[in-house]
């Protein structure tokens, strides 16, 4: 094979994120620049003073996900995308450079043209050209209150104009499976725990270290009744986990002449959960016109509708969520009765409870942007826009009477719950941008200053009821009695005022002043507005006279300060004074004051500060930036305590103080590039220092979730529990500070540290431990071209993380419960017990003995875990087909792919990254999802999935 390797001085246009390769001789070659889109306009990429990462479009098409924030994960330096778990259609959690808030949202800001929205869930893949994500306050203050937590800009496609019509088609086919599945114990491993357990009581009670058990109390009954051998061994996951579909399908048409240009688009993503019954479907259309109605006017819309229909089996915070279940159940018990029906004789919920559920959750959404663009004079823009959406859900749930969840007291009863909301918004936007050159071209300015105002308005509405005549009359209409309901509507508004001036001074050094005056009608009129300003400055060393390093084609220094801030989440109400009405317990109505107001309640702040520097070098095929950070977010919301002589219990005020620094390193590499043959690589990494400074009470800490604590000097994400020192070989004693006997702990149960010193093993021994959000992780990835064959694969990695697996203090808790319930079933880890000829291990022996048993299985670093992993998120092989066989067809491409078919860790759980997921917690302008302050904590959720595909792309 003789492969000529050529050196080319490669010029790269990116405009709204479409490439354009410019190979010319060296020698003649005039770069041609990148441009970056930013808050209200776009800029060269050598102008950028800011922190702001770009990910390409196709690197987000080439993943035939259910959504975009999917395709993210470990795309971008500082940008940390964990996967919530397998349920169809599930999304994602973003966090840019760490978390700052405790009650208000922690998401990203996102724009889509132009247009703030809550999330990507409107979006396609194929509809993005270009994705840029501001991580610093300099680069995103220009959206002030809702920038706090970085912001994420996206363009979808418009057509072009003067270009002949344009069809694509984008398809593919997969199936999908749980990551890894769970070891668990057959019938006899049960069975055996169970009886080691038994004999261990009946061992100490012998030896004179237990005493006999009460007449007719839960340990006699349990020492009398041994488990009998039913001669079932029943694979519960096999009951609830299947194989899978997920189709994708997207059609996009383009066309332009002189004065208009169109994109058209409509797909459908059809997912089957890896849990029965779980299902997902989402259709989404999108229309983007525009019009020139003269040289210097032109106006155009941007529009979408995305409908999506789900079946939600159930959440993490559920006691009838099917996988979970699927664990516990006992292995000998059978899946149906002698009757035929689910087996009810069970000492924990049946996972086939869970799809006796009839449960449809549709939502219907629907956004426009239309903008007018007139240009007065050269150098200037005027532009006006006004867009709005409408989100409307339809939740329907029955339990049947003949169900287990539609029984009351035994008896068939059946229950109803159908709710709606109604949530919209509108925006109107006026900006003006002024951009000309100075000083013979040396000197360039650019100027954009601009008004909006948007407002919100949330409905929400619910009835319920109950007993119903038949398991097929599903609907309200049929329940004899409607016993609860409620309707609610809220609104809030953000008016606005900005302005940003850029200057740049031959190419050299460039200056960026800007400023955003926000006020929100959640605060009262003292506190409503506030001042969001930041600068930032840039030096590119490369381009001074001085500077003759022919290998390196640009280097630039930068650095920002600024101020930005977080209203997202916070509740309408939050600064208000407000009352509220109902009922007494007499169920009369009447009004009272339900918060304790404080008057000085205002919206969170953050600080931020940035130094960065941009290297480029031969002939820009090798590109490396880099970061360091130090952000603060002050004026926390939270809900501190109060006298209770006020009749409330706390007061929500503004109280402390969140630290993230840190740094950031992306790496982009074309090390070969030839005729045929070429091989990318890239990598980014950061590392993210989280600690809350403080949070304005007493004691500097307070507990949440399962196992979570958020506490002053410590970072979100951790832990507080007591650490486990190991099971004892030999008996061992807890002496007080005189030395006196207070605990006498047998060999082969568990011994904890004694903190304080008291001999005495409570809450106050507890110790916080770091690691539910990783400190340092990254992304890598690699693409090799020979001919018209191209192979690529993607990593994302996380290190510094633990993992709490919480599901274990019962999976590997000992049989800790006899006759006649039983323990739930057990992981294949338990059957490692102590023995006195097993004395290297760290699981204690089983015991029946409730006192031993809740010793041994007590929250503590036992469960803690490392939890550090390498991820090949996905694998791709694709055939490109020669143009001169396709006849009309422009283009075609074939691809297989598989979707995190590797994932290298210590974790013995199935998923290190794991997640918490409540259904009924929903991130909004009015609410925010705090689960992340609490992460890492493995409760049983429905794990990641592992994705086989086929896909096509055609352009006609």
């Amino acid at each position: 094979m003789n492969i000529k390797l050529r050196v080319l001085t490669v010029g790269v246009l990116f405009f709204t994120g479409q490439a354009v390769m410019a190979q010319k001789d060296s020698t003649k070659v005039k770069d041609i620049e990148e441009v970056v889109l930013v808050g209200y306009g776009a800029q060269k990429k050598s102008d950028v003073t800011g922190a702001i990462a770009t990910v390409k479009a196709d690197v987000l098409q080439e993943q035939p996900v259910a959504s975009v924030e999917q395709a993210l994960q470990g795309k971008a330096s500082g940008v940390q995308v964990v996967s919530t778990g397998g349920r169809a259609g599930n999304n994602t959690k973003i966090s840019i450079r760490g978390n700052g808030s405790l009650s208000a949202s922690n998401n990203p800001l996102y724009i889509i043209d132009g247009v703030p929205q809550e999330n990507l869930g409107n979006l396609s893949s194929e509809d993005i050209v270009s994705m840029q994500i501001l991580k610093d306050a300099a680069s995103s203050a220009i959206y002030g209150s809702r920038a706090s937590n970085g912001v994420v800009i996206v363009e979808t496609k418009s057509g072009k104009y003067n270009s002949k019509p344009s069809v694509t088609f984008n398809t593919s086919y997969g199936i999908q499976e749980i990551i890894k599945r769970p070891d668990l114990l057959n019938g006899d491993q049960y069975k055996q725990v169970h009886d080691v357990a038994r004999q261990n009581y009946l061992n100490d009670i012998a030896s004179g270290t237990l005493a006999y058990p009460a007449a007719g109390s839960p340990g006699e009954l349990a020492l009398n009744n041994p488990m009998a051998a039913t001669g079932i061994n029943t694979n519960w996951l096999d009951q609830v986990l299947r194989t899978g579909a997920i189709t994708n399908n997207q059609l996009g048409f383009t066309a332009g002449n002189e004065n208009s240009k169109v994109y058209l688009s409509i797909s459908n993503v059809s997912q089957e959960g890896i849990i029965n019954k779980d299902d997902y479907q989402v259709t989404r259309l999108r229309l983007n016109v525009e019009q020139k109605m003269t040289d210097k006017f032109k106006i155009g819309i941007n529009s979408y509708y995305t409908q999506s229909e789900a079946t939600p089996i159930a959440d993490d915070n559920n006691t009838y969520q099917p996988y979970s279940n699927a664990i516990n159940a006992a292995p000998n018990k059978a899946v149906y009765g002698a009757d035929g029906k689910i087996n009810r004789n069970m000492s924990t919920n049946n996972p086939l409870f869970a799809f006796e559920r009839d449960v449809t959750d549709k939502w219907q959404r629907v956004g426009a942007n239309f903008f007018v663009i007139y240009n007065p004079i050269k150098d200037l823009t005027l532009k006006t826009s006004i867009s709005g959406n409408l989100n409307i859900n339809r939740y329907n749930r029955f339990d049947a009477p003949n169900t287990r969840r539609g029984e009351k007291a035994g008896v068939p009863w059946g229950y109803g719950y159908y709710s709606t909301e109604n949530n919209r918004d509108y925006l109107i936007e006026n900006t003006a941008t002024y951009n000309k050159k100075f000083v013979d071209g040396k000197l360039n300015v650019n100027i954009v200053a601009g008004q909006s105002f948007q407002n919100w308005q949330y409905e929400d509405s619910f009835v319920q009821g109950e007993n119903f005549p038949s398991n097929d009359l599903k609907w309200l209409v049929s329940a004899a009695t409607i016993n609860n309901g409620r309707s609610y509507m809220n609104e809030m508004s953000l008016a606005s005022f900005f302005g940003r001036a850029q200057f740049n001074w031959d190419n050299r050094y460039n200056l960026m002043l800007s400023t955003r005056y926000d006020g929100s009608s959640k605060f009262t009129q003292d506190n409503r507005w506030g001042n969001f300003p930041a600068a930032s400055i840039g030096w590119t060393v490369s381009n001074e006279s001085f500077f003759n390093v022919p290998v390196i084609n640009e280097l630039k220094f930068r650095a920002s300060y600024g101020f930005t801030g977080n209203q997202t989440g916070i509740p309408f109400s939050a600064g208000l004074n407000l009352i509220s009405a109902g009922e007494n317990h007499n169920q009369n109505p009447g009004m009272a004051v339900t918060d304790l107001f404080d008057p000085t309640r205002k919206w969170e702040k953050g600080e931020s500060m940035d130094a960065g520097m941009d290297l480029s070098m031969f002939n820009r095929r090798v590109n490396l930036n880099v970061d360091v950070y130090n952000k603060t977010t002050n004026d926390l919301l939270y809900r501190i305590p109060v006298n209770q002589e006020t009749g409330y219990l706390n007061m929500l005020t503004n109280v402390g103080s969140i630290n993230n620094k840190g740094i950031e390193v992306t790496l982009d590499t074309k090390l070969i590039k030839a005729d045929k043959f070429s091989w990318d690589f890239g990598a980014n990494f950061s590392y993210n220092k989280n600690v809350v400074e403080t949070i304005g009470t007493k004691s500097g800490q307070f507990t949440t979730g399962f196992a979570s604590i958020v506490k002053e000097g410590e970072s979100l994400g951790s832990f507080y529990l007591l650490e486990a020192v190991g099971v004892a070989s030999e008996k061992y004693e807890y002496k007080d500070k005189t030395g006196k006997v207070t605990k006498v702990v047998q060999a082969g149960d568990m011994i904890y540290r004694d903190i304080n010193g008291d001999g005495i093993i409570d809450s106050n021994d507890r110790q916080v431990f770091s690691g539910g959000i990783a400190p340092m992780y990254g992304g890598i990835s690699t693409r090799i071209s020979y001919g018209m064959i191209d192979l690529s694969a993607n990593a994302q990695y996380s290190i510094g993380k633990k993992v709490y697996a919480m599901y274990k203090e019962k999976q590997v808790g000992g049989a800790a419960v006899g006759y006649p319930s039983f323990s739930e079933n057990m992981l294949g880890e338990q059957m490692n017990y102590w023995t006195p000829e097993n004395m290297d291990t760290n699981v204690p022996r089983p015991h029946y003995a409730s006192v031993i048993s809740a010793w041994n299985n007590q929250r503590s670093t036992r469960f803690l875990e490392d939890a550090d992993y390498l991820r090949i998120t996905d694998i791709t092989l694709g055939v490109n087909l020669p143009k001169e066989q396709l006849g009309f067809i422009k283009s075609m491409r074939i691809y297989a792919q598989v979707r995190n078919p590797f994932t290298f860790t210590k974790y013995s759980g199935v998923d290190p990254e794991t997640y918490y997921v409540d259904q009924a917690v929903k991130g909004s302008q009015n609410s925010a999802d705090t689960t992340k302050i609490s992460s890492g904590v493995d409760s049983n959720g429905i794990p990641n999935v592992k994705i086989y595909s086929l896909g096509m792309n055609i352009n006609f």
